[in-house]
C-alpha cells in the first residue's frame, strides 16, 4: 500500500465518521421536534382536565382554558414550523 493511498484511505474514514455524527444529530433532532409537540399537547391536554373539574370557580376555569389555548397554540405553532421534518 502506498503513501498515497494511506492518505485516501484515512481521509475517507474521516469523512464518514464525520457524515455518520451528522446523520446521527440529524435524527436526534427530529426525535426531539417529536417530543416537543407530543409535551405540549400533555400539556393541554392537563389544563384542558383541569378547566372541566366541577370544584373550579369561575376565575380558575377562565384560567385553565386560557392555559389549554397556550399549550394548544405551542403545539400547533411547532407542527407547523416543523413541518414534515418530524420522525
Amino acid at each position: 500500500m502506498t503513501i498515497i493511498s494511506t492518505v485516501y484511505r484515512v481521509n475517507f474514514l474521516r469523512a464518514k465518521a464525520r457524515y455518520d455524527r451528522w446523520d446521527e444529530e440529524l435524527k436526534t433532532v427530529r426525535h426531539e421536534m417529536g417530543w416537543c409537540i407530543r409535551y405540549f399537547d400533555h400539556h393541554r391536554t392537563q389544563w384542558m382536565v383541569r378547566a372541566q373539574k366541577v370544584g373550579n370557580t369561575e376565575g380558575q376555569r377562565a384560567y385553565a382554558y386560557k392555559q389549554t389555548e397556550m399549550w394548544d397554540k405551542f403545539a400547533r405553532m411547532g407542527e407547523q414550523r416543523f413541518g414534515g421534518r418530524i420522525l
